[in-house]
């Protein structure tokens, strides 16, 4: 097993980035290994890459909300292509409802992105700081309700097709969390898709906006090239561990374990957010 995850480690390495001197330089072990934790709890539990990686890097590693937000589109988009080409391959997902999902979420996640990046070339300062802080701990609760509430979800999938749409582009485009809240019951109630043609279509759709946010802002220079590999090198190692390790664990132990982690990060980005509003106000 370990010679099996050594040789893909070291191959998937060299595919997506070449190992040398100056790159291993820029390398982070810490975050390599919340890259690590992090595909652990997705690949188990099936939450939201955005949700769990993005609160986490601002808080944890103090990235820019802004940069973790573009890189962490980048992490959710990179980690999601294996999946997608695993559900394609099986005919579960349903291409059709998810060009015709994308028809409307699609261009407001990329204006809603591009507005966001233009901004940070004009307004920088801590309000914006905050208004995208704000944002991402709105969005971040609504997917942590969500999870934790079969009502919310039925209350969620009660919305009209365009307006769930709507809602995950500007939820995508603004914070990068909060698309798969809606997407799932838009697809298996409005879009009347059964729940695993749901689940499996909504992947696909992610991965469309995640690149999307990725490279809109990452055009205004606020991808982190170094913080995404560090990433993806704990991803590249999780994923083959955690298919093997997947029976190990309860599904109650990895949603209690998931939840306390996004419910941290975004009492941590509650924390942060007043302080910024304390030095708006002084500085007004």
């Amino acid at each position: 097993t370990w010679n099996f995850l050594s040789n893909n480690f070291k191959f998937w390495v060299i595919i997506i980035f070449p190992l040398n001197g100056n790159n291993m330089e820029y390398m982070d072990f810490y975050v390599s290994l919340a890259g690590f934790f992090f595909s652990l709890l997705i690949l188990w539990s099936g939450v939201g890459a955005g949700v769990l990686v993005i609160p986490t890097l601002i808080t944890l590693f103090h990235i820019d909300p802004l940069v973790a937000v573009a890189s962490g589109s980048a992490f959710a988009f990179i980690s999601k292509i294996l999946m997608t080409l695993g559900h394609a391959k099986h005919g579960s997902v349903n291409w059709r409802a998810a060009i015709q999902f994308l028809s409307i979420c699609l261009p407001i996640t990329v204006a809603t992105a591009a507005t966001m990046a233009i901004l940070s070339q004009t307004h920088q300062g801590p309000m914006l700081e905050l208004t995208l802080v704000v944002a991402i701990i709105m969005a971040g609760s609504l997917a942590l309700i969500a999870l934790l509430s079969a009502r919310i979800k039925t209350i969620i999938s009660t919305w009209p097709m365009s307006s769930l749409s709507g809602v995950t582009g500007l939820l995508m485009g603004l914070t990068g969390v909060g698309g798969g809240v809606m997407v799932v019951p838009a697809l298996a109630t409005t879009g009347g898709l059964p729940i695993k043609i749901a689940v499996a279509t909504s992947i696909p759709i992610g991965l469309i906006l995640s690149l999307a946010v990725s490279i809109t802002l990452g055009s205004s220079g606020l991808l982190d090239y170094p913080l995404i590999l560090s990433l993806m090198l704990g991803a590249i190692i999780a994923i083959p561990l955690g298919t093997r390790m997947f029976h190990l664990f309860s599904d109650r132990l990895i949603k209690q374990i998931t939840c306390g982690l996004i419910g941290l990060a975004l009492i941590d980005l509650m924390i942060q957010a007043i302080d910024l509003a304390t030095q708006v106000s002084s500085s007004s």
